[in-house]
């Protein structure tokens, strides 16, 4: 009978129905049996309808769903694929037709990690959304399957376009999901998904916080009966484990294993999501016994968390065919959790099984996948275990080698292929291997990657933490094999990487505004946005959790936009090189107005490197053999032991040594510039050939220190005491300055103050802050500036509660010079929120000072506390107010290293301005020059504290920039 076979269809469709709500596997197999038989029954006069092929093709990706065979997937991809040819075009199932048949590429993609079934899926979903208007109830759907391809395009191939796109079509379908559980749940967990993804690929914690919101959203929907629900609570798990291992926080780790361990109680062994879930689980376990838990297995000598991870993963491994995508990634996971459990006991036939387990797993990842750095990783890792426990030469080469492969892999996260790239240079170095500069010449190509603008400052200064180190490696690698200019070249390109960012937004575009003003347009107003974006930083609590994810995409697109531009601009005549790193030609020009003096600190030597006028593009390597890396930290830890004493009453300090049992502060303080000056200082003056001690006309030098020396008083290096006599210190010979990096130098000679629009100073006195001390000499300070300013240049002073940041803010935009008398603070915790404070307390921070835009910046003086202390963990940063002054635009900072005299601060101000006063119109120029003066006077007991010449008054002033 003609209508059989759409008897058939319907009957098998009830069937469907009824599977999917008691989940008997036996109504899906008889339901595809009379949907089969229905089609069969097809003609060419009577050819089987779109709507049978559609509801066979589905019933069939079901059961692939449920049992994994291939064939069920293979056969519905060409139901779908006939049945669109027998839809016309303009048809209303033509959406829903190309939507399926997206659904089944990507199934099958996740079957056999075909690229050409993802890459075909996302362009028939493209097409199907087109077709769809906003108002149609299928469009969520179809987005939301769009971002979950996109996605897994991302994770195969690595294109972070994918990421941002995936994450904008999700948000997309929660914007159009209508409030019915069953469609917003699946498209909640899909958007986690991507957002965890822009986690593990940028560090960006708000959106690993919007993920975990999203995922127990879905959670929370999603009833209990639902064969989604385990899957949903393995991956909260999984957000939950990433964020214990970024914070530290217990109750995470708690909940991610309650999670996974609910997931896997929820289905049945014979679910194809089983073994992925157990190997979910013994990931956490690992991680629980790598961090927070393995100091409880030592202390109670628990190890079930271990057994338990290498249980489950060994019952994954052998659920797990070795064609299916997953089989790597367990095989990794058990690797590790041996390697582990030797670390633990010894046993070299873990170690031995791991490293089998982890060469299997980098057997099984193709070349190009993004997972193939961290399989190579770890193999090297095991290799250097091995090595450890038996001393076989043929374990650290090989573990060389694998670094080396994994520092060569084109995708990955970038923290990893530095990382590799890293080891490979270290591992080159120990075996004098060839390709040590070439390893290094990688590692330094992927710092600008590590630190990419799409993310926040705070976020950049969190993957480059580690990166000192193998920059100052690298620059001795390139001195000792005679590329002095290379070496220059990447300490400028590793150190301050971030302020050089964010000067290099601030680019003068003037070259490129001429030759082609619209591509001009639009950089200025992509580099504005990141920068606004960069500078907001990334505190998820401030703000709702969906407008920090929009920010940070919105952050993402205008770094990747900025991207395709600058390679656009490159190809303009005369900018082949618009904000490449500065070579060698470039950067001398740090040395057009006096020395320059470079000091790296390796692993291995202390080094000078000396930029000088007269020698063009040349330099000079000066050998430091007296003062080598171990020395240096040594009278590091002397310093910052003497820092409690800084801004205290000599009495005060008298009365703390005798509290603490310490010896004389002075004594040790004598000590450390003694050292700097015998070990450091003589042989850089040597090398300059500056021999002679002088009155006047003294030399320039502007020190560009590296790793502890950072926090050393290099300018005031010298013999004291019985000892001092003209010529026994650094300021006899050289007025000093500092710099956070030489494009901060080229920039400030670049700039004219001639050229601003008058010269007029904003002077803010602010003498109490809460939890600060009252500082009782800011009105005095104030006046002394005024009464030295009277008849050369306006001074507009904000008194205390006029001081406001956004009075501040605007007398700063209008004011080439800007003096602080108030109290500044370090954040240690949150560099970027180190700050000067104002009236009521108000705090102008360092990620707000770096956003102004001060077109008169010219002089800056810091007369406050640790205006220009670092941070420890970032040394080559410069993370500190009076760099961000220099960032914010003015040419040169007057600053402290640590806290001063509040007697001393009007004295040392006044000196400062009268030296500047005496030439007309004042140039700024001369602040260092002045500053030198003004300290010498302080030294040798002209004024200051009771005419103390203590180093605690005047060791911490310091000038940076020109």
């Amino acid at each position: 009978h003609s209508d059989k076979p759409l008897i058939l269809n319907n009957t098998g469709n009830s069937l469907q129905h009824r599977f999917l709500r008691l989940g008997d596997l036996k109504d899906l197999d008889k339901c595809i049996s009379y949907q089969e038989q229905g089609f069969n029954l097809g003609s060419e006069k009577n050819p089987p309808t779109p709507r049978q092929l559609i509801g066979l093709g589905n019933s069939l990706t079901i059961r692939f769903n449920q049992l994994g065979q291939l064939s069920d997937i293979d056969k519905a991809v060409s139901l779908y694929r006939t049945g669109l040819h027998l839809i016309p075009d303009g048809h209303l199932d033509k959406p829903e037709m190309l939507s399926y048949l997206g659904d089944s590429l990507l199934r099958r993609f996740q079957r056999l990690d075909t690229t050409d079934d993802l890459n075909e899926c996302i362009t028939i979903k493209e097409a199907a959304i087109r077709l769809t208007l906003n108002s149609h109830p299928g469009r969520p759907r179809m987005l939301s399957h769009l971002g979950y391809a996109l996605a897994s395009r991302f994770t195969r191939l690595g294109d972070p376009k994918d990421l941002t796109e995936s994450i904008s079509k999700l948000e997309d379908a929660i914007h159009l999901t209508p409030d019915d559980p069953s469609i917003k749940a699946p498209i909640l967990a899909n958007l986690a998904s991507s957002l965890h993804d822009h986690f593990e690929q940028s560090g960006d914690l708000g959106a690993l916080n919007e993920a975990i919101s999203r995922y127990t959203e879905a959670v929370h929907l999603t009833p209990d009966d639902n064969s989604e629900k385990p899957t949903f609570l393995d991956s909260l798990g999984i957000c939950l484990q990433s964020r214990f291992s970024q914070l530290g926080d217990i109750s995470d780790l708690t909940e991610s294993i309650s999670s996974t361990i609910d997931a896997i109680r929820r289905i049945s062994d014979g679910h194809p999501g089983k073994q992925r879930m157990l190997g979910n689980l013994s990931a956490i376990l690992l991680y629980n016994l790598g961090s927070f838990l393995r100091n409880r297995f030592a202390t109670l000598g628990q190890i079930n968390d271990l057994n338990d991870s290498i249980t489950n993963l060994k019952k994954a491994v052998n659920l797990t065919p070795d064609s299916h995508s997953a089989k790597a990634i367990i095989l990794n996971s058990l690797g590790n959790s041996l390697l582990a459990h030797s670390a633990q006991f010894g046993e070299i036939g873990d170690i031995d099984e791991a490293i089998s387990k982890l060469q299997d797993a980098v057997n099984l990842t193709p070349d190009g996948h993004p997972l193939k750095v961290i399989m190579l990783r770890d193999l090297a890792i095991s290799f250097q275990d091995r090595f450890t426990k038996l001393q076989m030469a043929s374990d650290d080469q090989e573990g060389f080698r694998q670094w080396a492969l994994a520092a060569q892999s084109p995708t990955g996260q970038v923290e990893e292929r530095l990382r590799a790239a890293t080891n490979w240079a270290f591992g080159a170095q120990e075996f004098r291997d060839p390709s040590v500069l070439d390893a290094y010449h990688k590692a330094m190509s992927l710092l600008p990657e590590a630190a990419w603008l799409g993310l926040s400052i705070d976020d950049r200064h969190r993957r480059i933490i580690t990166a000192g180190p193998m920059v100052r490696d690298a620059a001795r690698a390139a001195i000792y094999s005679g590329q002095l200019g290379k070496a220059v070249e990447w300490l400028e390109e590793g150190r301050s990487i971030i302020w050089g960012q964010l000067l290099n937004l601030r680019t003068p575009v003037d070259t490129l505004m001429q030759q082609n003003p619209d591509l001009a347009k639009e950089f200025i107003s992509l580099s504005a946005q990141l920068e606004g974006a960069g500078t907001r930083g990334n505190d998820w609590k401030s703000g709702t959790l969906q407008s920090v994810a929009a920010t940070a995409h919105q952050a993402h697109d205008s770094a990747h936009k900025r991207d395709v531009l600058i390679k656009k601009i490159r190809e303009v005549e005369g900018l082949e090189r618009f904000l490449l790193p500065k070579i060698i030609v470039e950067l001398s020009l740090a040395a057009q107005r006096g020395n320059v003096v470079l000091l790296n600190v390796s692993r291995i030597s202390c080094d000078a490197l000396v930029l000088m006028p007269h020698l063009s593009t040349k330099v000079k390597h000066v050998p430091l053999p007296e003062f080598t890396p171990q020395h240096v930290e040594k009278l590091a830890q002397s310093m910052e032991h003497l820092v409690p004493f800084m801004g205290r009453s000599q009495t005060e300090r008298l009365y703390a040594q005798r509290e603490e049992g310490l010896g004389s502060p002075e004594d040790d303080f004598a000590h450390i510039l003694s050292e700097l000056w015998v070990r450091l200082v003589k042989p850089v003056l040597a090398a300059l050939a500056i021999t002679t001690p002088a009155k006047d006309n003294l030399e320039r030098i502007w020190w560009c220190p590296t790793a502890s020396l950072t926090f050393l008083p290099i300018h005031a290096a010298g013999l004291y005491g019985k000892d001092d006599s003209f010529g026994s210190k650094l300021s006899d010979f050289a007025i000093s300055s500092y710099t956070p990096s030489l494009a901060a130098l080229v920039q400030g000679f670049r700039q004219n103050s001639q050229s601003k629009q008058g010269i007029q100073l904003l002077a803010i006195a602010q003498p109490s802050a809460h939890g600060q001390s009252y500082i009782p000499g800011t009105g005095d300070e104030i006046n002394r500036i005024q009464q030295c300013a009277r008849g050369k240049i306006p001074v507009f002073p904000l008194m205390e509660q006029e001081a406001t940041i956004e009075r501040v803010e605007e007398g700063m935009a209008k004011s080439g010079w800007v003096h602080f008398a108030c109290h500044g603070v370090q954040d240690r915790a949150s560099p970027t929120e180190s700050a000067l404070l104002l009236a009521g307390s108000s705090r102008l921070t360092l990620s707000r000072i770096i956003h102004l835009s001060l077109p008169q910046a010219d002089l800056a003086f810091l007369s406050a506390c640790q205006t220009a202390t670092g941070n420890k963990e970032l040394p080559e940063e410069s993370v500190h107010l009076a760099a961000g002054m220099l960032l914010a635009g003015y040419r040169g900072v007057i600053a402290t290293m640590w806290s001063i005299m509040d007697n001393d601060a009007p004295k040392v101000a006044a000196d400062v301005y009268e030296h500047l006063f005496k030439v007309s119109p004042p140039d700024p120029t001369r602040a260092a020059e002045a500053l030198h003066l003004a300290v010498k006077n302080l030294r040798e007991g002209q004024g200051g504290s009771g005419g103390s010449k203590s180093f605690f008054n005047w060791v911490p002033y310091i000038h940076l920039g020109v």
